[in-house]
């Protein structure tokens, strides 16, 4: 699903853009003599200079919206701006002197109104440019500090669930660290934290106490926009139950994360099909999602997660609903990934046999790591 925030930010952009047209064509009619406009309280040929400044505002405006420039978007609130003045002077003027036409009083109201409108609009649009920016600032700096540090830290987290007046601790004080590129297994009984855990790694969730440091940033001092930036654009999620969109087919699904992102058709159609190559899916792109096997869906899920070639990557079970064939290649998919990428990998499982394609073995009981243990292997 695309995230609520982008879906704002669009909508919200998009309102201002009408308004900023209407504008727009409001004083060129102006200019070619074809209907009035506000201007008119200014002498000829001030008239003419003050439209055509506002067209010119307007198209500015209109270019900061589409690409979220903080500068250019400045005008998209300075055209309704003046639009709203010019129709207050307008009618002030007007009335006063009682030489005000109806058609005029409701051609000024009118533009009030729209430039009322178009001032919240814009507002509205360039504080969301102006956070999302700065937002990317954030993350920036964060990320030229980290230098080769952890993939992620846990210290000293607690999640509570309340149920009433009973308060449930899911996580209750748990510290962990995993390296760059670890391929890490939690394990532990129904109950323990475990997904709870990687639902605060991945800043779905926010702890209650304590802190969780995503390469470095942490994630419990950031609001909803930037946590939706660094989900977007550093964690890659792989679930039991796939999560895909049946109604859409295998490439609007791959692609969604580049989507959200904003990255262009041609980029996105690229990468996809890059994806859907490296997971064994080629020319599997128009077909839906219940036409596949259970291996087959999972593997849509992963190149998903991976569209933006994410730091890590959080697997809750990711073999869960596979027959042993399918579940095996998969974690060798996941395993293959970790070492030839770097890409660190946190997964979630029941299965020992699973856990063992890991480096490390976390395990949980009651909310807090029990005890860890590190994956030998036979080298071949």
């Amino acid at each position: 699903m695309v995230d609520e925030v982008t879906s704002e930010r669009s909508l919200t952009g998009t309102a201002t853009i009408i308004v900023l047209i209407a504008f727009a064509l409001i004083e060129t009619a102006s200019i070619i003599g074809v209907a009035p406009s506000l201007a008119m309280l200014f002498a000829y040929p001030i008239n003419l200079v003050v439209s055509t400044i506002l067209v010119l505002s307007s198209l500015l405006g209109m270019y900061g919206v589409l690409k979220e420039s903080r500068m250019a978007a400045f005008f998209s609130l300075l055209t309704p701006t003046i639009e709203a003045v010019l129709s207050v002077s307008f009618l002030a003027v007007t009335f006063l002197e009682g030489s005000a036409k109806p058609i005029l009083g409701v051609v000024g109201l009118q533009i009030l109104w729209l430039g009322v409108a178009g001032m919240i609009l814009a507002s509205r649009a360039l504080s969301q440019s102006t956070l999302r920016v700065s937002n990317e600032g954030i993350l920036e700096r964060n990320a030229k500090a980290v230098g080769n540090g952890y993939a992620v830290e846990v210290i000293d987290a607690t999640k509570n669930y309340t149920a009433g007046s009973i308060v449930v601790p899911a996580v209750n004080g748990l510290t962990m660290r995993v390296q760059k590129g670890e391929f890490i297994a939690v394990m532990g009984p129904s109950g323990c934290g475990k997904s709870t855990l990687l639902n605060l790694i991945g800043a779905l969730d926010r702890p209650t106490s304590g802190h969780v440091l995503i390469d470095g940033i942490d994630v419990s001092k950031m609001n909803a926009h930037a946590l939706a930036q660094l989900r977007n654009e550093k964690v890659g999620f792989v679930f039991q139950a796939y999560n895909l969109i049946n109604r859409s087919n295998v490439l609007r699904n791959v692609e969604l994360p580049m989507l959200v992102k904003g990255a262009s058709k041609e980029e996105r159609t690229e990468r996809t099909g890059n994806m859907l190559n490296v997971v064994g899916l080629e020319g599997m792109g128009s077909r839906k999602p219940k036409t596949l096997s259970g291996g087959e869906q999972q593997r849509v899920a992963i190149a998903r997660a991976f569209m933006n070639a994410p730091r890590i990557v959080l697997a809750d079970e990711p073999t869960g609903n596979l027959d042993s064939k399918a579940g095996m290649e998969i974690l060798s998919f996941l395993r293959e990934t970790n070492k030839e990428l770097g890409t660190t990998v946190i997964m979630v499982t029941h299965n020992r046999e699973a856990a063992d394609m890991a480096d490390r073995i976390i395990y949980l009981r009651d909310g807090r790591i029990e005890k860890e243990e590190l994956v030998r292997r036979t080298q071949k």
